[in-house]
């Protein structure tokens, strides 16, 4: 085997060479692969393996990470990618890989499943390595941003210990990897988050609200202060929805999970914000009194010199 060596270190890049050629001697890998590229990274969320196909063999780059931490861990799971491209009963097949642009969703769904059968087999092996269960685990929860953590965990475990994988499995999966789990799917306060986040609009949170009645009161709230505040300004973050005076958050509405909204109204004589829960059976019009007299107060302090 050749291989290339990154500046400044060669008598390190040897010394990978000679761990990587004695894991491809390990898995059996030797009359499949013929040359050996090594290339450093400076993240070890960048190490991967690349193929070549040459008539009867495969060319290699290995992207290494370039720190000697679980260094064997990390080059002995590389080589499982490519143990398994070459394995007939893994039944490689690069034309039905999720596309990166087209399907972006299936794409990380696919390298995260990919990735977790070789760890796995890297834990069954007993064989020190970087992406343990708990690493992969936390990643995949991540990964799956429209379950709550409790689904997407029942659905990581059933992947981590599923024994083998045919590659249209794992692309199968990741296009419809809910069928891994039986449980329902109820709201939860971290998917709500996510949503939030995704899209931060009024209207979002106002389909949040399940009770119609409520659905009304805070429109007419929101309507109150837009009309009766002038000069203040509606922003919608990924909690709730903030009315801001000369740039500072007025009254803060978070419409909750439980059908009620926590109304937060700052009282400029003493600088303070105090918070209520306002719920369908809550006088609104006492809540719009207090609206007006704070904003009148804010007028009032914001002349004084």
């Amino acid at each position: 085997m050749s291989s290339t060596v990154w500046k400044g270190n060669s008598k390190k890049v040897e010394g990978i060479r000679t761990v990587a050629e004695d894991i491809v001697a390990q898995l059996g890998l030797n009359s499949s692969v013929k040359n050996l590229f090594i290339e450093k990274t400076d993240s070890p969320w960048q190490e991967k393996a690349l193929i070549k196909r040459k008539k009867g063999y495969l060319d290699v780059k290995i992207i290494i990470w370039d720190d000697d931490t679980f260094l064997y861990g990390r080059i002995y799971r590389l080589f499982l990618y490519i143990q398994d491209v070459l394995n007939p009963a893994f039944q490689y097949d690069p034309k039905i890989t999720p596309d990166e642009e087209k399907e972006p969703d299936a794409r990380d769904r696919y390298n995260q499943i990919w990735s977790l059968y070789v760890d796995s087999r890297m834990e069954q092996l007993g064989i020190e390595n970087f992406y343990d269960r708990t690493l992969r685990r936390n990643l995949f929860i991540d990964m799956a941003k429209e379950l709550s953590w409790e689904a997407a965990e029942h659905i990581f475990q059933a992947l981590w210990g599923k024994e083998t994988y045919t590659y249209h499995e794992i692309v199968d999966y990741a296009a419809n990897f809910i069928r891994f789990t039986d449980q329902p799917r109820p709201e939860s306060v971290e998917i709500d988050i996510k949503r939030c986040l995704k899209e931060p609009y009024v209207k979002n949170h106002l389909e949040r609200i399940s009770s119609k009645a409520l659905q009304d009161a805070t429109n007419e709230l929101l309507s109150f202060t837009a009309y009766h505040c002038k000069d203040t300004v509606i922003e919608s973050t990924f909690y709730g929805i903030s009315f801001l005076y000369q740039r500072r958050v007025f009254i803060e509405i978070i419409p909750s999970r439980e059908d009620n909204l926590f109304i937060t109204i700052l009282d400029p004589e003493t600088n303070r914000y105090k918070t209520f829960t306002y719920t369908e059976n809550s006088d609104i019009t006492a809540v719009q009194k207090t609206i007006r007299e704070r904003y009148e107060k804010m007028l009032l302090y914001g002349k004084q010199p």
